[in-house]
Order: structure tokens, then sequence, then C-alpha cells
């Protein structure tokens, strides 16, 4: 136990969608030794923890408590004891209808050092993804944001005479249960029976649904829409303008419901979810760098050193940093990629790929070098080359010494073996194990199912472990391949429909999904 506490952090997560989490909020959750989360925030905020850190799931719903909420504060403050800092991730704003006020007064009260990060908050936020600005000229000069959910989980008293301003727009907070009887309190204290009004359920995430109405008649459609909750209920003019600005919904994979398996969030399952796919994403592997011996002297020796994905460049650049060395270690060396994503890997890096194959597979690669190997390393009129062999002018004596190009391949310790074979007869290889790619022992989520519509794989180790994670009977509708071997891999299972990618890029495989649309 520390003798003094730690820091504890509020953060707001915002309405949903994890790319309104501030940048703020989103260094704090990387930092913390402590998460305590509640149930409004996407599964995706706990990836970004790091290795370590506790994570307590304190989350609340509409009459039922994982955790009252004096036991909560309790909590944060039991572990500010133990942790140097504690994050209480919450849905919102911490202070909209949040309770952090109550949180924060709690811990200052036993000097415990307390920052707030604010969040975006629903009452705004979910408007605008439903197409309805909270105010405009002309229209709506202001807004009052009101809690329908009283601290008994009860309808909230309000005082609905202080609401009947029409030109001010009206925002309900965790009131879906209540909206026919909000409705017509509004109409008692003078609001007009057409007065526009919505209902958004989970605004701003890809399952976003609404209902549009008037107060005489909202309570009937969102009955019939089936809303669910987290919503929030909206009143006034400018609800009649979400035609118009509805951009959120038009996006071109609005509402389709696609599973991605994969081994760690990508910037596919955020281009998804950016044309506004509802993504689950499904675990099925854990990466984790291999420790190589002699790595220093390997890479000293090395004329060419080739990736065959993301994780090799990161395996790389771990070890480089273990072994104690920078980036003058690299400095005569020459550097191959399979493809586009490895590409920009190593560019973060401030390394461009000497040589990126138009046909991203290892045989594709193996091919490219074949090509270039014999003209990349003429410095002067002294060297001559021969298909991967270095000839050299050795000064010392006038003789001309032979010497294979010595390639280096990062690569998992089960890859593929199409690279190795293409370049052995042409060069001194070397293949190092950088990675090892295991399975992930994670429950697939109940929502899936016997029967998957749509499922994203970008390579054929995904495709195993998620059908090993599938009841026995289930099947894939339509399953979407990043490239041949992938494609052989699904052939092999209960899969309906097979698209495989025109080359074997995230952006390829977009496409392809996009095009089926």
């Amino acid at each position: 136990m520390r003798e003094n506490t730690g820091k504890v952090v509020l953060v707001g997560a915002g309405p949903g969608d994890t790319g309104l989490l501030t940048l703020k909020g989103e260094k704090y959750i990387q930092q913390a030794d402590c998460l305590v989360y509640d149930r409004l925030s996407s599964p995706e905020f706990l990836s970004m923890a790091k290795a370590g850190c506790e994570l307590i799931y304190v989350g609340k719903e509409n009459h039922k408590h994982v955790m009252k909420q004096d036991a909560i504060n309790e909590l944060l403050y039991e572990k500010s004891k133990y942790h140097e800092l504690v994050v209480r991730l919450k849905g919102g704003d911490p202070y909209v209808f949040g309770r952090g006020g109550e949180e924060a007064l709690y811990l200052v009260d036993r000097n415990v050092e307390v920052e707030v990060v604010p969040g975006v908050s629903s009452s705004v936020a979910a408007l605008a993804a439903a197409g309805i600005p909270i105010t405009y000229r002309g229209i709506a000069k202001g807004f009052q944001v009101i809690t329908a959910h009283s601290r008994k989980d009860e309808e909230a008293d309000i005082d609905y005479s202080l609401l009947t301003d029409e030109t001010i727009t009206c925002v309900f907070l965790m009131g879906l249960a209540h909206v026919k009887s909000i409705a017509a309190e509004l109409m008692k204290a003078g609001r007009r029976s057409d007065t526009p009004a919505a209902v958004i359920s989970n605004g701003t995430l890809a399952a976003q649904r609404k209902s549009i109405g008037t107060l005489a008649d909202i309570g009937e459609k969102i009955e019939e829409a089936k809303l669910t909750s987290p919503a929030i209920i909206v009143v006034g003019d400018v609800v009649s303008l979400n035609d118009r600005l509805d951009f959120f919904e038009k996006r071109p994979l609005f509402g389709r419901k696609i599973i991605v398996p994969y081994i760690k969030t990508n910037e596919l399952i955020a281009k998804l979810q950016q044309l506004g796919a509802d993504i689950t994403p499904v675990k099925t592997g854990i990466i984790n760098p291999i420790i190589i011996p002699k790595f220093a002297d390997k890479v000293r020796s090395a004329d060419w050193i080739v990736f065959t994905s993301k994780n090799g460049v990161r395996s790389f650049f771990y070890n480089l940093e273990l072994a104690g060395a920078d980036i003058r270690l690299i400095a005569s060396v020459r550097f191959a990629v399979v493809g586009k994503a490895t590409e920009k890997e190593l560019a973060k890096h401030h390394i461009k790929a000497d040589i990126i194959p138009a046909e991203q597979t290892g045989k594709g690669l193996a091919d490219a070098m074949k090509l270039c190997m014999p003209y990349v390393y003429g410095e002067s009129d002294e060297d001559i080359f021969d298909l991967g062999k270095k000839s050299t002018l050795d000064l010392s004596n006038g003789n001309i010494s032979d010497k294979m190009c010595k390639v280096c391949i990062f690569s998992a310790k089960e890859a593929s073996p199409d690279l190795e074979a293409g370049l052995k007869e042409i060069c001194e290889l070397e293949k190092i194990d950088a990675y090892v790619n295991e399975q992930a022992y994670e429950s697939i989520p109940e929502s899936i199912g016997n029967m998957v519509s749509e499922a994203v794989f970008t390579s054929a180790s995904n495709v195993e472990r998620f059908f090993h994670m599938l009841p026995e009977n289930a099947y894939v509708e339509t399953a979407y391949s990043i490239g041949e071997k992938t494609t052989a891999a699904l052939e092999q299972h209960n899969v309906r429909e097979i698209l495989q990618a025109d080359d074997s890029s995230y952006e390829a495989l977009v496409d392809t999904i996009c095009y089926k649309a």
C-alpha cells in the first residue's frame, strides 16, 4: 500500500463513438494503473489501457446496478491508495448528470488529488448524429438539458412550466421509459401538440436508430420502432431539419453488421466504422515479440532486411531498443516490405521501403527482389553484380571477392515459406523469428449466434481461430478475404459466399465490402 494516495482522474468518454474521446482523455487511459469504467464505455476504450492495468467494471443501467454509487466512491478512494493513477471512465461528460461531482467531492474530502477531463455530451453529439442541430438561428436560440431519471430510478419531478418557450430546444436524458408522460406533460404545460419531437437510441454509434414525430404521436412511434436505451428525447422545431442534415446515417455502410476477427485493433476496423458499419470485433490472437539473440550482429551483417507484416516491423524496433542500439545500426541496410500496410508501419520510423511489390504476397515480394537485386548496389564503376552476388574490388590485394547478398527476413514464427523459397537460391538468407501469433482464449460474443451475416478476414490463422470459436453448426453468409491463402482457409469452412479483395491491402478489402452494398 502507498503511504500517500495517488491521483484520480474523471474522464468523460463521450457518447459512445471512440473517435469522440478527447486526446487528453486517451492519454490518461493509456497511462492509468487502474481503470474504473461503466456500461456506456465502448470495449475499444479498454484496449487503450497498458498491460497490467487493473480493470474494474462498475456498470450501471436502468434499474440494475453492479455497484451502488456510494460503493463506487469508496472504491475510487481505496484504489488511490494502491495506484499512482486511477482513471474513472464515465459516459458522456462526468458532470452532465454523470454524478462526477459526487465522486470528485468524496475524494477531495479525503485529500485525494482529483482532475476532471470533460467529455463530449450525448445531449449535443447524439442530436448532431441524428441530423438535428441543437440550436439554429431563427428557430432555436438556446437549449435546456433535463434528466428524466430521478435518484430513485423513477421519473424525475420536472417543472414543465419552465419548458414552454418554443425557441428553446428541450433535451431529456435517460427518459426512454417516460416518453409518453413527458410529451403529455409538455402539452399540458402549453407546448403545441404538433411540436416536432424525436427519440434517438444509441446516438453516434453504428447501431443508432431514431423515431421522428410530434408530441402527439412520438410515444406510439417509439413503441412501434422498439427503440432501446440509452436514448435521448429532443423536443423543438429544430427536429424538422433532420432530413436535410442526416449525414451520419447516409454513410455507405451504415447499419450493416460486420464481424471482424482481429489480433490487434487496426485501421481496418476504424475505416469500416467511419463508413458507418456496426462492427463486432472478435479477438482471436495475441502478438508477442520474440527477443532475438545477437540481434545487433545479425542486422550489422545484413544487406537487406525484409518485413512480411507490421508486426515484424514492431518487433524489429523493439529488439533495436532492447539491444541498446539506434538508427545508425541500419544506416547501410536496404528494406523490402510485403505490402502497403507494412510500408506505412516502417514509415512511422522514418524509413522508406526500397521495394514494395505490386503483388502483395511472399511470392510477389521474392519476384520483385530478384528483379531489383542486381542493380541496387551499383554505387561505383568498380562494383559488379550478378543476381544477388555482391562483387566488390578488394583494394588491398587487387583481387575481386564474391559473396552472396545477405538477406534477413523478420517474420512470424509460423510464417509462410513462399518468400523464403523464392530467395534462397539467389542470396544468403536468414529467416528470423521476430514474433509469435498465439491463440487468444476469449469467448465469442453471445450476440453473434449461429449465423454470421458478414465477416472480414485478414489472415488464414484468423479464419481457423474464428471458426474454432463458433458453435459447431454456425455458418457465415458472406466472408471477405484479403488474399489467396485466406480464401483457401475459408473454403474449408461453412461459408456461403467468399469475396476476395483485388490486392492484399486494407484499402482493397474495404472497396470489396462497399461494392457488395
